[in-house]
């Protein structure tokens, strides 16, 4: 059965939102907020990034606009809270695929819908970055610290260069460039953390001897 790109965005934002309701729990479950918090931490970790997307693109969020949108978060969220109240961890390389998977999903679904809008490359590897990261960048903000794509995480590259295969490979057949994106994107993920890899971080400037100004 042939899919179109829009289906494709639907079924791939759907994917990255249990995604990442689970880690959206895990975060919440770490500053020890109540069953009713960690429920919230799920559903803005996984609906943020596509929220924002929708709204740059000036259309009705896919989180209102249908209504199974929001039931996979809140089912992610409950399994994930179901986990955390067992006092049982996922199994960390599970986490791993799962965020690795979610993240290349959001960042295809995003690239998709900024190439269905007629908008330039920037603008899709902008909006594939987005969309694969600003529930997280939200999320991190709630749980009141600074976001980790910030700090030690390549999820943003990851995304970027996953967006990019998108706009590349999708005048050719955008079912191909949906598997190619998604791919890229969750094999440089996986790959940054099998081998520890982040982005420079510069140390602070040297402060001025004394005496001199």
């Amino acid at each position: 059965m042939d899919l179109t790109a829009s289906e494709l965005i639907g079924a791939l934002d759907r994917i990255g939102l249990v995604a990442f309701a689970f880690g959206g729990v895990e975060v919440g479950a770490r500053r020890r907020l109540d069953l009713f918090g960690l429920l919230v931490m799920g559903i803005v970790a996984a609906t943020g990034g596509g929220l924002i997307r929708d709204l740059i693109l000036q259309r009705v969020p896919l989180v209102v606009a249908e209504a199974d949108y929001i039931a996979w978060p809140i089912g992610g969220s409950l399994a994930a809270i179901g986990f955390v109240v067992a006092k049982r961890r996922i199994p960390a390389f599970v986490r791993a695929l799962a965020e690795a998977g979610g993240t290349g999903a959001f960042a295809v679904a995003g690239a998709l819908a900024a190439i269905g809008a007629g908008l330039p490359v920037t603008a899709v590897v902008l909006l594939g970055i987005i969309t694969a990261t600003g529930g997280g960048v939200i999320r991190d903000l709630l749980a009141d610290r600074i976001p980790v794509v910030l700090r030690t995480e390549v999820n943003a590259t990851a995304a970027a260069l996953g967006a990019f295969a998108v706009w590349l490979v999708e005048p050719g057949s955008p079912e191909l460039a949906a598997l190619f994106g998604a791919g890229v994107t969750a094999l440089v993920r996986v790959g940054s953390l099998a081998f520890d890899l982040h982005l420079p971080i510069p140390g602070p400037p040297s402060e001025p001897p004394r005496g001199r100004v």
